[in-house]
């Protein structure tokens, strides 16, 4: 029983670790966010998630917001609430947010954000 135990125990810090991966991967913590830009917490998380991709879907959004929020899904349609409030933020600072019908949001300029990652 207790090698059951210990081989449970491994396989779930084995899957944290996955996820914590894979949440790293939709909004990178590398992601240098002027504190001027006075963007929310989740609003930053979109920042990252726009500057780690050529292009975001509003379905790619919507995971990095709510991944680890199974319970706390609201519709889609809050992407383009999100995007639409930091477009109000970022516009002050020279940061677009383009729309690319059908596919979803691209950030003007990004590589000056990513870190060498772009």
């Amino acid at each position: 029983m207790d090698d059951l135990i210990l081989a449970q125990q491994g396989e779930i810090e084995m899957l944290r670790e996955r996820i914590r991966q894979l949440e790293e991967a939709l909004a990178p913590s590398s992601v240098s966010i002027p504190v001027e830009y006075r963007l929310t917490g989740r609003e930053a998380c979109v920042f990252a998630h726009l500057v780690s991709r050529d292009v975001a879907t509003k379905e790619s959004i919507m995971l990095a917001l709510y991944s680890g929020r199974p319970d706390e899904e609201p519709e889609i349609k809050i992407v383009d609430v999100f995007v639409c409030k930091m477009r109000k933020k970022l516009s002050a600072y020279g940061v677009n947010i383009r729309t690319i019908w059908g596919q979803g949001y691209s950030l003007e300029n990004r590589a000056q954000f990513a870190g060498g990652r772009a």
